[in-house]
């Protein structure tokens, strides 16, 4: 089993903060994935939508075709998520979703916060990106 398969993002989400030896975890077991996902962290990438009143997030990760729509620490849109996490079993995550691990930990991501009248529109604008 790879590394990268082994590796499970669940305990990591809980926890809070970034240090080096979180990166070398991750950089080891994900190789060129976190380089990308770091590469996006860096970029202003991430977003993270605040619905107001009822406090619902939304985690939206800009990727190279679309933006991609990340349950952290659980599922990603993307065809990589798909084909290599569910179907193939070959790692347990895409860039993206180290992506919004990474810059939660490092508080690095854009934050909106929008009333909770636009969460259909907006959640209509992201599905659409993935026909």
């Amino acid at each position: 089993m790879g590394a990268a398969l082994a590796f499970s993002l669940s305990g990591m989400a809980e926890a809070r903060g970034w240090d080096e030896g979180m990166r070398e975890r991750l950089s080891r077991a994900f190789g060129a994935k976190f380089e990308k996902a770091e590469e996006l962290v860096a970029s202003s990438a991430v977003k993270k939508y605040t619905f107001e009143p009822s406090g619902r997030v939304m985690w939206i990760v800009v990727g190279r075709e679309q933006d991609y729509t990340v349950l952290p620490g659980i599922y990603c849109q993307c065809d990589d998520f798909y084909i290599n996490v569910v179907v193939k079993r070959k790692t347990s995550a895409c860039y993206h979703l180290l992506a919004q691990l990474i810059a939660e930990r490092k508080d690095m991501f854009e934050k909106f916060s929008v009333p909770d009248s636009d969460f259909i529109r907006l959640n209509s604008e992201w599905k659409k990106q993935s026909v």
